[in-house]
């Protein structure tokens, strides 16, 4: 099964209570960080460059996740949390309800599994997310504040406790480790953004790569969205982040040693959210609402999650996004940019959204469960362009 989207010619975890707190505190970026550098390079789009060009996504195959407990409040935060892949595409899943870890090949077949829940060897406490670096796993324990390290077959290898203040996503890129996390103070009203790099996965070697306030704050309007959805950190150790995601299209694009290289984007209108995402927001939380504990943000954030694929294109999915209403016919707005900022496409897809992982050539898209059958599927798609 292919599907064939056309382009238009636009003119538009085991973490601490407040770590899974702050996945749902989100309204947009207004960082106090603006990029000033006189080498960096502007780059701003009136319309797609290919406008009647296509983007094929082949569909692959189906996972069955059914037994596996996909949407809980640890991967609420974001799937990229408990889902990784190795080099020969294999999928890792970690179910954290029942601490344990399922194994898909390439193909989408179960291998194998192992864990539980215990403080054994081969067991898990509390696990809240995992990630893959070279041949090995890391499976974040919240309770003993720790990661065990196991092979990827499984097997014990060893513990690494590591400490830091409310870890939002780990990721993994040219060998080495990276943390976003989100800094407070005593009154839980300031908030900043953390991304630290941890150069050959050695926790000791580590670097500050940015420090940004989120103006916002933790009292600032809520909802349900993912902060490190915003990051995105390439194989090669470049990390793009909005400079302003509450008002305006611009990504930064950064080098590896944190410098600024490139502000691309292109023109785009604010737009309120719509009456069915309200309802949702209103439906899931009229009890904090009545308390004063929480606001509805009037317009969602621009930039809600990116990719890189192997030609070093930016995939963004922009504005509201379907898990804002849940409205099954709602398709979200993707716009692809190449490695110099140009924008080439934008398209609707049901397909790529919040939800949805990349690798390797390959979009895992995670729709909701089926309510009536209670059955849970991950849809595998493959990535064709139209031009060489």
């Amino acid at each position: 099964m292919v599907n064939r989207v056309r382009f238009p010619a636009y003119h538009f975890a085991g973490f601490s209570a407040f770590s899974s707190a702050l996945c749902f505190i989100l309204l947009g970026t207004a960082l106090t960080s603006c990029v000033s550098d006189k080498d960096v390079v502007r780059v701003n789009g009136a319309r797609p460059k290919y406008g009647d060009k296509r983007i094929e996504l082949k569909k692959l195959y189906t996972v069955d996740v059914t037994r596996i407990n996909m949407f809980i409040r640890d991967t609420r935060g974001g799937f990229k949390n408990v889902v990784d892949f190795d080099k020969d595409k294999n999928m890792y899943i970690l179910d954290t309800f029942e601490s344990k870890i399922s194994v898909f090949d390439a193909q989408g077949r179960p291998v194998r599994s192992f864990g539980g829940p215990g403080q054994g060897p081969k067991e898990f406490s509390r696990p809240g997310m995992l990630f893959i670096l070279d041949d090995a796993i890391y499976i974040w324990q919240g309770f003993v504040n720790e990661f065990k390290i196991m092979s990827l077959d499984g097997e014990f290898v060893s513990t690494r406790r590591v400490s830091y203040e409310n870890p939002l996503r780990y990721f993994v890129a040219g060998g080495d480790i990276y943390l976003f996390s989100g800094k407070t103070e005593r009154s839980f009203t300031k908030l900043e953004f953390i991304l630290r790099r941890f150069p050959g996965g050695r926790f000791e070697n580590e670097e500050t790569l940015f420090a940004k306030d989120y103006p916002p704050g933790l009292r600032g309007p809520e909802y349900d969205f993912v902060w490190p959805d915003w990051l995105l950190v390439s194989d090669n150790g470049e990390y793009f982040f909005p400079e302003d995601n509450l008002s305006k299209y611009s990504i930064t694009k950064y080098s590896r040693r944190g410098k600024p290289a490139l502000v691309f984007g292109r023109d785009y209108a604010v737009r309120e959210y719509s009456k069915k995402a309200r309802d949702r927001f209103y439906s899931l939380f009229r009890r904090d609402i009545d308390a004063g504990m929480r606001k509805f943000p009037e317009t969602p954030p621009v930039v809600r999650k990116m990719f890189q694929d192997q030609r070093k294109n930016a995939w963004v999915v922009v504005g509201e996004i379907f898990e804002d209403s849940e409205d099954p016919g709602f398709e979200n707005t993707v716009d692809v940019f190449s490695a110099k900022g140009e924008w080439l496409y934008s398209f609707k897809s049901k397909l790529i959204s919040r939800n949805t992982l990349y690798d390797g050539g390959r979009f895992y898209s995670v729709p909701p469960v089926n309510m009536e059958t209670f059955e849970q599927h991950i849809d595998v798609y493959e990535i064709r362009f139209d031009r060489p």
